[in-house]
């Protein structure tokens, strides 16, 4: 006759145990999650800076080939030379209009504005428009006439903001889709600031900008010399 098996004298876990373990467990997830998601934001807040590098990069292309002129920064807004369109024949993207040259996810696309206003976004930078927006003092208007900025032009290339992220325009009868956010920005125009700008870096404090002279960084405060209207 087989001998009985003596019990194990290995002690189970009880269930105040069990618990515990979940607890720490759910503390250290919570610990680690925010730090991942900055992580990740902090990714895309690079990769953002490097789209526009690459937007200023092939605007000062298409200047180089037009007599230091920039696209069309307003109208047409369908068709070429919008700048927005001009950038991304530039890189490639076959046709005249805008539905055969805006895609998801292109250059013109900042990863955190996709992941804040949806996947199908298409295009969520603006251009500077100051000088030409009809003001008073101002030679032209982006909505009336083909206006460019004379790039060669611009006294300090350094401290020019060019492009910066922007925010979905609101509905209304000639505004961009939901998928293109504002395109121009004034910023001497305290609406455009606060309707146009987008603040998605730095847990919602900054924004990227890319100077005319090629550089593009963060910033969280907007600079006087920006308000000063371009050639």
């Amino acid at each position: 006759m087989r001998p009985l098996a003596r019990p194990s004298l290995r002690p189970a876990f009880s269930l105040i145990e069990l618990l515990v373990v979940v607890a720490v467990i759910a503390l250290l997830v919570a610990l680690v999650l925010p730090a991942l998601g900055s992580s990740r934001e902090a990714a895309r807040a690079v990769a953002c800076a490097s789209n526009l590098r690459q937007v200023m990069a092939a605007v000062r292309a298409y200047a180089d080939q037009h007599r230091g002129l920039t696209p069309a920064i307003g109208i047409p807004y369908a068709s070429l030379p919008n700048w927005a369109l001009a950038v991304q024949a530039s890189f490639g993207a076959g046709g005249v209009a805008p539905g055969d040259l805006y895609a998801a996810g292109s250059i013109l696309v900042c990863p955190t504005a996709r992941a804040t206003f949806g996947r199908d976004m298409q295009r969520t930078y603006a251009i500077n428009a100051t000088g030409h927006s009809g003001l008073a003092g101002d030679p032209d208007h982006y909505d009336t006439a083909q206006v460019h900025i004379r790039l060669d032009r611009i006294a300090n290339p350094s401290r020019a903001a060019l492009f910066v992220d922007s925010l979905p325009a609101p509905v209304a009868p000639g505004s961009p889709p939901p998928t293109r956010t504002a395109s121009m920005i004034d910023w001497r125009q305290e609406s455009h600031v606060q309707e146009r700008l987008a603040r998605l870096h730095a847990q919602r404090r900054g924004w990227n900008v890319a100077m005319a002279d090629g550089s593009a960084a963060m910033h969280v405060e907007i600079r006087p010399e920006w308000s000063e209207p371009l050639p």
